[in-house]
């Protein structure tokens, strides 16, 4: 299940847009394949077929199609150089 943290869905409503992830991207080698932690982003996805529009906790979050639903999933902020940033906690590599 897909939450936002009180931080992020702060940041969220200040900036009044809304959010995307980024779709994740699998890496394969031999034997095995690694799902790597996708990004969040403030505003639309560059490919909106790709996504699906979800209301969570008032926010408006684009979630790519096939997305985990099942995982506890976070989505908090940090601030890195006096910026703010979205980030996902909980993606397990493994």
């Amino acid at each position: 299940m897909l939450t936002l943290s009180e931080d992020a869905l702060k940041l969220i409503t200040e900036r009044q847009q809304c959010v995307f992830i980024e779709v994740p991207q699998t890496i394969q080698a031999c034997c095995l394949a690694i799902t790597t932690c996708p990004t969040v982003h403030f505003g639309t996805p560059r490919e909106p077929d790709k996504h699906q529009l979800h209301h969570i906790q008032g926010a408006d979050v684009f979630v790519p199609h096939g997305f985990p639903h099942m995982l506890d999933l976070l989505i908090r902020s940090k601030s890195f150089l006096g910026r703010q940033h979205l980030f996902i906690d909980g993606w397990k590599l493994v």
